[in-house]
């Protein structure tokens, strides 16, 4: 939490008599009620917490066009000030979305791209980046077995952006390899029930499903279990691979469920932070495409980690919301008492001024000795998240510009980053989980790997290039972290 934002929350905490007015309502149509949106809708709960002027009516389509559509058209009918929408099918949507623009509503399409530019803001991934990934894992995959693959994808709702991108990605980039893997489709509606029968009902047909792509990580645990009950498969027999990197899906990776996942940002709050900015008049960003990254066993205990203290903060936060909430209630019901005692009589003016003033005093007494330190120690914890995370990226940024210069050692990064070989060994080791000189082999490995099956360099040329000490040790650590040998791509 910004020092600046975490001064205008206590400020509208200590309000006293005054209390929170909210002077925008905010309709939030979610096409869904699954785990991803739901974390979107913590997300957008916690940042509210930092704008008391708003407030926000959340209603669920449950994957109906029809019902979004009319949930929308009742939000035009009650002058939301501001709309925001994560559409079920683009096409079937969008003519609700544009009756809403032209109403003058501000409308943040969040998450599902619509077509046409009848809005006002945009944040989601990049749902074909995502459809890039999920090729690049199966060409990992591939590369594994001798016999030629067989990959099973598991779509979500048919018309719905994400779906059409992600498949779009994949295909297109499974078609530009020299071996394309033979790929078969199947529906499973984002939902975990719906991808096990359709899972299920293939595998008991077809014995040759070497990989699983769903696109969330609701349907790859769905698929994972059609797996176990399918006669002829078993745990482990077929790769999974989710999208979404959400807190189920991250456990399933650690619990060898799944083998990974694509994260697929909800950033709710950034959602509620440009619906401040566009109703308060200030300049706003109109397109934000977030990033998605692959998620292995070895990053989704961290990020899961993560998670958890999110949720812990968030759930620190409701607590001082409702608290706060039930001392403004409190506040409100004495100002009534005092309004009957004033008509009835008099004499007990001097006396309900002076209950009413120590009341006040001890509310913000209560505020200041019981909201305050929980607040102040959420804000440290995010500080601390943002410093990592910051830290994580300005030392990636360092380490993949150098990976060729043989000086690249911890004195190096200590001379960038400005700390002593104490202070670079411990928090390299802290945050990542690795030492500073492992971290830099990790990054090398991951650069010889890009050569080696983007250019025409040989294992020899790649590890001169990449500072190994000769082209035998280069092909150890590849096969320790790859493994297998660079030979073998």
């Amino acid at each position: 939490m910004r020092k600046k934002d975490f001064i205008v929350l206590l400020a509208c905490l200590l309000a006293g008599c005054a209390g929170p007015q909210k002077q925008f309502r905010i309709g939030v149509s979610q096409c869904l009620d699954d785990a991803w949106r739901q974390k979107m809708n913590n997300e957008m709960q916690c940042e509210l917490l930092l704008h008391p002027e708003m407030e926000i009516y959340t209603r669920f389509a449950g994957g109906n066009n029809e019902l979004q559509c009319a949930q929308i058209d009742s939000f035009i009918r009650e002058r939301v000030d501001l709309l925001i929408v994560s559409p079920n099918e683009a096409e079937e949507v969008k003519p609700a979305v544009t009756r809403a623009f032209r109403a003058g509503i501000p409308v943040i399409v969040a998450d599902r791209r619509v077509t046409g530019y009848e809005w006002t803001a945009f944040i989601g991934g990049d749902n074909y980046r995502v459809g890039l990934l999920m090729a690049d894992w199966i060409g990992h995959i591939q590369r594994t077995v001798s016999h030629p693959l067989h990959v099973l994808e598991v779509s979500g709702l048919t018309g719905s952006t994400p779906a059409t991108y992600r498949h779009k990605g994949m295909m297109e980039r499974l078609a530009a390899r020299d071996t394309v893997p033979a790929v078969h489709t199947v529906m499973g509606l984002w939902q975990k029930e719906d991808a096990y029968r359709a899972v299920r009902t293939f595998l008991e047909e077809h014995s040759d499903v070497d990989a699983i792509v769903a696109q969330n990580d609701l349907m790859a645990i769905g698929a994972a279990e059609a797996v176990r009950d399918t006669k002829g498969y078993g745990p482990g027999s077929v790769y999974i691979m989710g999208v979404d990197g959400i807190s189920v899906g991250l456990q399933a990776i650690l619990d060898g469920v799944i083998n990974c996942t694509a994260t697929y940002s909800s950033r709710g709050d950034m959602v509620i932070a440009t619906a401040a900015q566009i109703l308060a008049g200030q300049p706003f960003v109109r397109d934000t495409v977030l990033e998605t990254t692959m998620v292995d066993a070895t990053a989704a205990q961290a990020m899961l980690l993560q998670y958890n203290e999110r949720m812990h903060d968030l759930e620190t936060m409701k607590i001082v919301q409702v608290r706060t909430d039930a001392m403004w209630q409190q506040t409100q019901f004495q100002r009534r008492v005092l309004i009957i005692g004033l008509t009835v009589i008099v004499l007990f003016i001097i006396a309900v001024l002076v209950l009413l003033f120590y009341m006040q005093h001890r509310l913000k007494t209560e505020i200041k000795e019981e909201v305050v330190p929980q607040l102040e120690d959420v804000q440290e914890a995010i500080q601390l998240s943002k410093r990592d995370e910051a830290f994580v990226e300005r030392l990636r940024q360092i380490v993949d510009e150098h990976l060729t210069d043989p000086n690249l050692n911890v004195e190096f990064l200590g001379s960038m980053l400005q700390l002593s070989r104490t202070q670079i060994f411990r928090r390299v080791k802290t945050i990542t989980g690795k030492g500073p000189l492992d971290y830099i082999r990790e990054r090398r490995l991951i650069r010889s790997n890009e050569l080696l099956h983007t250019t025409d360099m040989t294992v020899q040329q790649v590890a001169i290039e990449l500072c190994f000490s000769s082209p035998s040790y280069f092909s150890k650590c590849y096969k320790e972290y790859f493994g297998h040998l660079p030979s073998e791509r």
